[in-house]
């Protein structure tokens, strides 16, 4: 007789008008902390009290922020186990109006036979902004781990007036070594960020940004800015010199309203 496996389910809806909290709901494996902070931006900090996401897990997040100004970050690094079963569903839904947002989570860190759908979906109105900044880490290099078998659906959608300005997309099915290899794709490294800056805010953002970037040494950082954005990549070894290194461009361009705990 086969055994039901536990899963985790959770969810969060929160909606923000004029910085002040309409709706703050959570439930099951998802919460969310409200910590005091110094600057004029509402913090929020995600926590997943699984400990981690495996396979049929479902994790949903929407948020609606009005006329406010937010930082959304998470307690901790997401790690997605191997699993028995279907890939775990994630699901991220924002709408801004007049807001200014910072989407800065700890990174997601797979491991061998992990299994992941997620998306993301992000609603802007032209007088509003975003820096969102997701990294992907394939293994823990201090840990020796070889991620050989993965099955791994990322998904990013922003639209600004309801019109598409981004998507992008990474969908790796099988054997992790193929790419990971590949000089057009990971060029034997395994930590991947990107940095999304979108609204007015990237005039004000970009000649600091180019300083910052020259800077950089060791690994991958690229800039460019196209279509009314700024997209920055950096591929490292060692998710620890990725973590220096997003450190060092956070604090050019908006130190003073990082969230308490974006620091190594």
């Amino acid at each position: 007789m086969d055994k039901l496996l536990q899963r985790s389910n959770g969810k969060i809806d929160i909606e923000l008008l004029n910085n002040n909290f309409q709706k703050f709901f959570q439930s099951g494996c998802c919460k969310i902390l409200n910590p005091k902070n110094y600057n004029e931006y509402k913090e929020l900090v995600l926590i997943n009290t699984a400990g981690g996401i495996t396979c049929n897990d479902n994790i949903e997040i929407n948020a609606i922020i009005n006329n406010s100004q937010l930082s959304i970050c998470t307690q901790a690094a997401e790690k997605i186990y191997a699993g028995i079963g279907d890939p775990a569903r994630v699901e991220i839904n924002i709408n801004l109006n007049n807001s200014t947002l910072h989407w800065l989570p700890k990174e997601l860190i797979l491991f061998d036979n992990s299994k992941l759908r997620r998306k993301i979906n992000v609603n802007l109105s032209d007088n509003s902004n975003l820096i969102f900044c997701e990294t992907s880490i394939f293994g823990r290099k201090a840990m020796s781990e070889k991620i050989k078998n993965i099955s791994f659906s990322d998904q990013w959608k922003i639209n600004v007036n309801n019109s598409l300005k981004h998507f992008e997309a990474i969908n790796i099915q099988g054997a992790m070594m193929e790419n990971y290899k590949n000089n057009y794709t990971f060029d034997s490294q395994s930590s991947l960020s990107t940095i999304l800056i979108i609204g007015e805010i990237i005039n004000q953002l970009e000649p600091e940004l180019r300083k910052a970037i020259k800077n950089i040494e060791n690994h991958y950082c690229e800039l460019t800015k196209f279509d009314d954005k700024i997209v920055i990549r950096c591929l490292a070894d060692d998710n620890y010199d990725l973590k220096k290194t997003l450190n060092f461009i956070m604090k050019n361009i908006i130190n003073g309203k990082l969230p308490k705990s974006w620091d190594l």
